[in-house]
């Protein structure tokens, strides 16, 4: 129910603002619509129809220190056949804020104030999602930035409050964020200090007192739950760096407000990760020999070293790394082999080919070969994206796979693929798979 009473506000206000501002109104969105076909190797069909509409609603105040937006959006998925339709009724609310830049008092600190959605991001073990109510942002108080917010109760959230302090020095940056939700106090401290120019020593700690009193618990008996991580990586010559650290965790915990596992880790896969230990050291080294980056890395905590290299030979770019299991003796995981080469055949006619060799104890040595090209031969297709690799892990177990994907001048664009053959993969889908969408921007 708040949720929609900020909605409805922030709504009135644009409605309002609109007349007065009206040439500070910006508006743009997106509409996509999607469709994929599958046959399979036993002619079995499956059609996948969707799409996706957003709308984008944003005033800019003459001075530019006033903001608002509400953004809408629509997502329809049917996988029983072609009766797709985009339902009014389902529009949503996916965000709705009034953002203003300014001090709280004459003469004051500039600041980021917000009403509505908010997006707390205060560090990878202090991040808070889908919270409507205030927040405050980037205040300087001399050499201390300050944030904070306050996440008001609806049925899906309880009340939340936190901030987060950072101070910046020429060699020192250091941060605190404590987080409060009524069952605990989440409290995350980190920092980083440079006491010579080719040392850098930094860590992180984690912590939750749970406030909430179970039946039967006493005081006394209250976890605290924790996280720890510290590392250094010195330069020991131009060419060669160490690296090194230890992590812990509490047994079978989380931070509450833990980022999620994602390509750019900030420092929370590792809590993520289920086989591991609940603490261990680690430890790196790297240089670069004769035009070769050399690396060798272990972690404890894994139970696990990496051997890696990787150079340019005549413009052909080669990677080693193989994965060895420490925690019995020394056990080769797997080992991985990559070459690839850009190759321009003709005008209008580049190929990129590539070659993977993996190799494990229970599939040895698996090849796969491909290659991969934009043609700009034929003026009627400009564009055109060919691609096809085979994968061999032995005389009975070849699959191959090929593929095309062209954007027409109409802005749809379209793609096949056929996956054949057997693999020792098992989760491999074979079959035919044909796409087509159309993505329009307002």
């Amino acid at each position: 129910m708040k949720k929609s009473i900020i909605a409805l506000t922030l709504a009135f206000v644009l409605v309002v603002s609109g007349s007065v501002f009206a040439a500070g109104i910006n508006f743009d969105g997106s509409l996509k619509t999607n469709l994929e076909w599958h046959r399979d190797l036993k002619g079995n069909i499956e059609t996948k129809p969707s799409s996706e509409l957003n709308l984008n609603f944003g005033l800019d105040t003459a001075d530019d220190k006033t903001r608002a937006v509400v953004e809408f959006g629509i997502e329809d998925k049917n996988t029983q056949g072609l009766d797709l339709e985009l339902d009014p009724n389902k529009l949503i609310l996916k965000k709705a804020y009034i953002e203003t830049d300014g001090s709280f008092w004459h003469g004051g600190p500039e600041a980021t104030t917000r009403f509505g959605s908010l997006d707390i991001d205060y560090g990878p073990f202090s991040t808070v999602k889908d919270q409507y109510g205030i927040s405050v942002s980037k205040m300087n108080v001399g050499p201390v930035a300050i944030n904070g917010f306050y996440g008001i109760p609806t049925e899906e959230h309880k009340s939340i409050q936190g901030m987060r302090a950072d101070m910046m020095m020429d060699k020192l940056a250091a941060g605190a964020a404590v987080i409060y939700d009524w069952d605990a106090l989440h409290i995350t401290v980190d920092g980083a200090i440079r006491p010579m120019d080719e040392l850098v020593v930094g860590g992180s700690v984690a912590t939750q007192v749970d406030l909430a009193q179970t039946e039967g618990e006493e005081e006394a008996d209250k976890a605290l739950q924790h996280l720890l991580a510290v590392g250094a990586q010195y330069q020991v010559m131009d060419n060669v760096s160490v690296r090194g650290g230890y992590k812990a965790i509490t047994e079978a915990w989380k931070p509450g407000y833990i980022a999620d596992k994602s390509d750019n880790d900030r420092g929370q896969n590792w809590v993520h990760e289920g086989n591991r230990r609940n603490s261990g050291f680690y430890a790196g080294i790297e240089t670069e020999q004769a035009g070769i980056q050399l690396a060798a890395d272990y972690d404890q905590m894994f139970d696990e070293a990496v051997l890696s290299a990787a150079t340019n030979v005549e413009g052909f770019n080669v990677n080693v790394e193989t994965v060895l299991a420490v925690a019995e003796g020394i056990k080769t995981e797997k080992t991985n082999l990559a070459i690839d080469k850009a190759f321009a055949v003709m005008n209008g006619l580049d190929l990129n080919a590539k070659y993977n060799g993996e190799w494990t104890p229970g599939n040895g040595l698996v090849h796969t070969i491909g290659a991969d090209t934009k043609l700009g031969l034929i003026p009627a297709v400009n564009g055109l994206e060919l691609n096809s690799k085979v994968t061999i892990s032995d005389l009975d177990t070849i699959g191959y796979e090929v593929g095309a994907e062209y954007d027409a001048p109409n802005g749809i664009g379209l793609s096949i693929k056929h996956v054949g053959g057997k693999y020792a993969d098992e989760s491999v889908k074979t079959g035919t798979t044909a796409k087509a969408g159309i993505a329009v921007q307002f």
